[in-house]
């Protein structure tokens, strides 16, 4: 006989299905993807840009991230924040090895073994610049930190897999935002952690 239990928690069915087709992503990562593709658009938008038409206000972008800080150590300021998680933002092809190299030394050297979880938010994908850590990145999920490699532009986004697990699929595009800044969307359940 079993019992009944009343407290449980209802699905529906296609929050299910959506639940098993994309993988859980923290709201505060959505939210962070969400800005800067706005901040994409906004540098794209010739009524915004102030003359030069390559110029990125970085600065600016870093100021609307701050509020990162409560959730992840924020690599490249000035590394404060939470401990467990941490996130490098490369918007720049240049700087992707410069990236790579502050996530690894931020996780082997100076968290102090705390952090378990690094995101790496970009707009541009650069194999070599990448595949030249992978050693790193094997030892470093050997001792339990998952890295995710995001690649974000204005119109989508998507998680690149870093450990060889894709099948030789598609990578799950997210087309648009996804409703956590207030745009229309699904929305969901923090993420796995």
């Amino acid at each position: 006989m079993t019992e009944k239990n009343d407290n449980l928690e209802r699905w529906t069915v296609s929050e299910v299905l959506e639940a098993m087709s994309k993988p859980g992503y923290p709201e505060y990562i959505v939210k962070a993807v969400e800005q800067i593709q706005l901040w994409m658009k906004e540098g794209l938008d010739p009524s915004v840009q102030s003359g030069d038409p390559f110029y990125a206000d970085y600065d600016k972008l870093y100021y609307q991230l701050d509020w990162l800080r409560n959730h992840v150590t924020f690599l490249g300021e000035d590394g404060q924040g939470a401990p467990s998680e941490a996130i490098v933002v490369s918007l720049d092809p240049g700087d992707q090895d410069e990236a790579m190299r502050m996530a690894v030394d931020h996780v082997a050297i100076f968290s102090d073994g705390k952090c378990n979880r690094v995101w790496i938010l970009s707009d541009s994908w650069l194999p070599g610049e990448i595949f030249r850590y992978r050693r790193h990145l094997e030892t470093l999920r050997g001792r339990g930190v998952d890295f995710h490699f995001l690649l974000i532009t204005p119109e989508g986004w998507t998680e690149i897999p870093l450990y060889g697990e894709s099948q030789g699929g598609p990578l799950g595009w997210q087309r648009g935002t996804t409703g956590v800044t207030g745009n229309e969307g699904p929305k969901g359940k923090e993420g796995n952690k």
